[in-house]
């Protein structure tokens, strides 16, 4: 039994058929706020995996630091008496597929997938899902579905399969536009709210006041390098008043998209000031650069222990081109 946050809970190991050697591990969190009674008994679950190996596209990380990997991810069960809702639903068809086991062990089934927002490797795991919950109604922002369209173009699927080859569905699946701001959990419901550009445009986040909870997608990350290549003045201030979007909930507790599996708690307050503290120094750090080496040592100095160095490295890259 782990504290979290300052509320029961702990880790369960689970397995379900993975290949050996696989970097793929299943974790659940479960937990409930105190004081939390009555006839509706409202939930929340958590799908984590580790961060996954893939190609490098940046010179010497392999040598300096280690294999290249994807950040760790979640997936988030939200469920009352009546139904639940899911929260994203990963990339690779094996991860869909343990998703689903997961899912059924809870005893209940989705009446909603809600994809926060438009990157596929938040939702390529559909298709697994609907085979599973035919009922499951998937849905996003409106103003989001053309980007998740396009993330599942064939240019897109190609340039996501070099990432992970022989991993990814043949046959993608785009969410339909949510109609109004909540989506239904059993006889319970969420709240979706716009927060803008954050890692990309359309995000949003998902609040469930009766759980004092965020499920945030990218908005916020848990101890995990942000994801910033390609990023702008303009999209990183976005970023930081989407941030204020989310503190202004008050929540307790926030379910990051991409999340440390070593991080301490999941305490909102945290998350958000670390994330406001990452986009400041980093736009410092990149200020003060010439050459990608210099932001990735600064950055690294400041953040030693974060998830999923290969992150910065990309930006690194990305934003200060091969210049030494």
């Amino acid at each position: 039994m782990t504290a979290l946050s300052g509320r029961p809970g702990r880790w369960v190991g689970r397995a379900f058929g993975l290949n050996p050697g696989s970097a793929v591990n299943m974790r659940m969190l479960c937990r409930r706020p105190a004081g939390q009674h009555g006839a509706m008994s409202l939930d929340f679950d958590v799908f984590v995996v580790d961060p996954k190996p893939i190609p490098s596209a940046v010179p010497g990380f392999e040598e300096t630091v280690g294999p290249a990997t994807w950040p760790p991810s979640t997936s988030t069960l939200i469920s009352d008496d009546d139904g639940a809702l899911l929260v994203d639903c990963l990339i690779t068809e094996q991860e869909g597929r343990q998703l689903v086991a997961w899912v059924k062990s809870h005893d209940c089934e989705p009446g909603y997938v809600y994809i926060t927002h438009p990157h596929a490797d938040h939702f390529l795991g559909l298709p697994e899902i609907l085979a599973a919950f035919p009922q499951a109604r998937p849905v996003a922002l409106a103003e989001s579905i053309p980007a998740m369209e396009e993330q599942i173009s064939p240019g897109y699927m190609q340039v996501w399969g070099g990432f992970f080859p022989g991993q990814l569905t043949a046959e993608p699946v785009s969410p339909a536009p949510l109609v109004g701001t909540t989506v239904p959990v059993g006889g319970s419901a969420a709240t979706v709210i716009p927060v803008g550009t954050t890692d990309t445009g359309h995000s949003s986040v998902v609040h469930v006041p009766g759980l004092s909870l965020v499920v945030s997608g990218d908005a916020v990350y848990n101890q995990t390098h942000m994801w910033l290549s390609g990023s702008t003045p303009d999209s990183r201030a976005s970023w930081a008043r989407a941030l204020d979007t989310v503190a202004a909930l008050e929540a307790d507790t926030l379910i990051a998209g991409h999340r440390n599996p070593r991080a301490a708690d999941d305490d909102a307050r945290r998350q958000i000031g670390e994330c406001r503290r990452y986009l400041a120094e980093f736009e410092a750090a990149l200020e003060r650069s010439s050459a990608p080496a210099e932001l990735i040592d600064r950055m690294t100095a400041a953040y030693p222990d974060l998830a999923n160095p290969y992150t910065l490295w990309i930006a690194a890259y990305d934003l200060l081109g091969t210049r030494t």
